[in-house]
């Protein structure tokens, strides 16, 4: 009796496994996507939605004609490279470029590729060589343990330089906090490299290679001025166009939107 009652039973249960789910279920109602599938989570939080314009249309002309004295009447050219641009006129010549084709997704990486290129710091720090006998003594009996360290007060284990003070520019009574420090370390004349103050967030000039290399926000501004003038002179123009350079990019005024 039962097996018969079984045998019965059985074509109602293909039906059931047979039949289409519900289409008022959300996830019925959307195509799989291969892209998406194989597509990290995270991969677009940083990215950057706008690529720079031509630098030579973000500066424009007419700063190159006032910086330079040149009137009307002087044929400028410009000409597109494939890091930039450059204004030549009558054997004289200013190169704009920025440090990639977008900004940097942050001032902290935009700084770390300017430290890396003009203040000679190294990619990836050296590390001091582990002793032998350190090793063989932690193979043995295991890490050594990195608790809160109760026994030993906080003003021996924090050293000097990295307690924070402030300045004798801050008010020293209570309830005033000291001032927000700079996101950025300030330039330092290094090799061919000279720091150079007040311009951006830091700054370096090349004098042999009439060069100007700023970073600003999560910008690299380079400007190159490649004249017959003395290198104070170049330093000054340079400087000059850089500072219209960063007045656009405060304005936003750099963008291509893709």
């Amino acid at each position: 009796m039962k097996i018969k009652s079984l045998i019965l039973a059985f074509p109602v249960l293909c039906l059931a496994c047979s039949s289409p789910s519900s289409t008022s279920d959300p996830a019925n109602q959307i195509d799989a996507s291969p892209i998406y599938a194989k597509k990290v989570v995270g991969v677009d939080a940083l990215s950057t939605d706008a690529n720079y314009d031509e630098p030579c249309n973000i500066l424009g002309e007419e700063y190159v004609r006032s910086t330079f004295n040149l009137d009307e009447t002087a044929k400028l050219e410009e000409v597109l490279e494939h890091d930039g641009c450059e204004f030549e006129w009558a054997g004289n010549k200013v190169l704009v470029s920025f440090g990639g084709k977008r900004p940097y997704s942050s001032i902290y990486l935009a700084e770390y590729t300017f430290d890396k290129m003009y203040q000679g710091k190294p990619s990836i720090a050296a590390t001091e060589p582990v002793e032998v006998e350190a090793t063989a003594d932690s193979v043995l009996n295991g890490p050594k343990t990195e608790g809160t360290n109760a026994e030993t007060s906080a003003s021996e284990t924090v050293s000097e330089e990295a307690k924070h003070t402030t300045d004798d520019k801050q008010p020293q009574h209570g309830g005033v906090s000291a001032a927000t420090p700079h996101l950025t370390k300030p330039a330092v004349t290094k090799g061919s490299f000279e720091a150079v103050s007040n311009v951006g967030d830091k700054a370096v000039w090349n004098a042999s290679t009439g060069a100007m290399h700023v970073l600003y926000n999560n910008h690299i501004i380079n400007v190159t001025v490649e004249t017959k003038d003395k290198a104070e002179v170049r330093k000054e123009h340079a400087q000059s166009l850089v500072e219209v350079l960063i007045d656009k990019i405060a304005e936003n005024e750099y963008v291509k939107r893709l």
